[in-house]
């Protein structure tokens, strides 16, 4: 959309969503005299003291300003951003609770408790509403902001495609220029090239371009810093999306030394906070069914020692966070020597690259098509989990000689978190793709993390392993 257009659509959603609540107000009371589930209002009692609307105006104003819940109603995941705007009006009538036992205590509590409820039912429907009237603005012209992307390779043509996404496939996307002559007037994938960036001035006043997008790659570092100059008095916003794929960069953090600016490139991929709760959590879930599991985990260990000769657990080398080394820890479900065997099954695919696991592995014993179809090989990871070498959910563990291989530069950021027993991939494509060519779905994981995806992704796996899809 425009900026002017998006400025005034979130100054919109939040006068209009702090009328609301206070409508709600009202609504709450006249709600509470007419069913008073406990006792009775006394005389006089339904009177709404008049500093609560400026008070309930400006928390609402706070929390919906801290988190952003305005920008819900044309940026994201309609899911996420219902769960944020939860997140807004609980943590604001939380401090309204407060406010009200400081000050008002003889407010009524069945009324506070119409109140939320009302309130959140009324801002979901309001924003729910505000939300599928954006979407179908949006494909009027006039709503759109129009984009100029300037670089036509993979970061260009990844940024065209998810503005179409995220805009419901109409993409405010013109087209592209590039420092390549050789593409001019070529289309890359339904989008034409225009001409290269020394036409950037003109294309802006012909087209009425108001936005231009730089995803120029590295080595085109002169060509970005001429083109951003050439620009400044051009009427347009400028942005930059670095081409940083090939650093396999997740985060980077910025900051300031005398007006300096200081990018780190290899900062870790999830906070210090929450890599504590993270592990927190593993410990305790791994123990706990550790401690619940353990006379399971022996039957199955015992039924692996009678239907094949050998151990019963497998020991293999993995690469784990950061490129570390580590013995996973898996039930045995192939024959001893199957390590011996490995270039029976091994084949390079049509597109170079390798591939070792096939559903009919003759290397498999019968216990050991049972334990993968159910996936219960996987349970001593949680051993591996209580250590400290894995995550119950996260990237999974990868052969060393797949990454050493196999992997491009840009994958290695999925080594920038803790390793999993499940995640993201796995509850979307597990039996599908290998894990190294999934990088993108891990990287999804990594940019979007938080405790609550975790669990989200563990009740998945739950649902994902019973069904059998795609185990083998």
């Amino acid at each position: 959309m425009k900026p002017r257009t998006t400025t005034n659509l979130d100054v919109f959603v939040m006068i209009g969503s702090i009328l609301l609540t206070e409508l709600m107000l009202i609504l709450a009371m006249a709600l509470r005299e007419r069913f008073s589930i406990w006792t009775p209002l006394e005389p006089g009692a339904n009177h709404i003291p008049l500093i609560l609307y400026p008070l309930v105006g400006v928390i609402w104003f706070a929390m919906q300003f801290v988190f952003s819940t305005p920008r819900l109603v044309r940026d994201g995941q309609l899911i996420d951003g219902l769960w944020r705007l939860v997140a807004a009006v609980l943590l604001a009538s939380l401090t309204f609770a407060g406010a009200l036992f400081l000050s008002f205590r003889q407010t009524s509590r069945l009324y506070f408790i119409y109140f939320v409820l009302l309130d959140l039912i009324a801002l979901l429907l309001f924003y729910g509403a505000m939300r599928l009237f954006v979407r179908r603005r949006v494909g009027k012209p006039q709503a759109q902001s129009r984009i100029l992307i300037a670089g036509a390779g993979r970061t260009g043509l990844r940024l065209a495609n998810a503005l179409m996404r995220q805009w419901n496939g109409v993409a405010p996307v013109v087209g592209f220029i590039d420092s390549d002559p050789a593409l001019l007037n070529q289309e890359l994938e339904g989008w034409p090239v225009l001409g290269t960036l020394s036409d950037a001035e003109q294309l802006i006043e012909q087209l009425g371009i108001d936005e231009i997008i730089i995803t120029l790659p590295l080595e085109a570092h002169p060509q970005t810093v001429e083109l951003v100059r050439q620009l400044q008095a051009a009427p347009v916003h400028i942005r930059l999306v670095p081409d940083f794929l090939d650093f396999a960069i997740m985060r980077a953090n910025v900051h300031y030394l005398e007006g300096l600016p200081i990018v780190g490139l290899r900062v870790p991929a999830i906070s210090d906070k929450a890599r504590i709760m993270k592990r927190l959590f593993d410990i305790v879930l791994s123990a706990l069914l550790l401690l619940l599991l353990w006379p399971f985990l022996l039957i199955i260990a015992l039924l692996i020692r009678r239907d094949s000769p050998g151990p019963a657990l497998y020991r293999a080398e993995r690469v784990g966070e950061n490129g570390r080394i580590f013995q996973m820890y898996k039930f045995r479900t192939m024959v001893q020597d199957a390590e011996t065997r490995w270039e029976e099954v091994a084949f390079r695919r049509a597109d170079g690259k390798l591939n070792f696991k096939l559903p009919d592995d003759p290397r498999i014993t019968r216990v050991g098509q049972w334990l993968r179809r159910t996936s219960l090989d996987e349970l001593p990871q949680l051993l591996n989990v209580l250590k400290g070498d894995m995550s119950l959910v996260g990237p999974r563990p990868e052969l060393p000689m797949v990454v050493r291989e196999e992997y491009e530069p840009w994958q290695w950021s999925r080594f920038t978190v803790p390793q999993g027993m499940t995640g993201w991939w796995q509850v979307h494509r597990r039996g599908f793709e290998h894990q190294h060519l999934c990088t993108a779905d891990d990287l999804y994981y990594i940019q979007n993390y938080s405790l609550m995806l975790d669990i989200r992704i563990l009740m998945r796996t739950v649902l994902v392993v019973l069904g059998g899809q795609g185990a083998y």
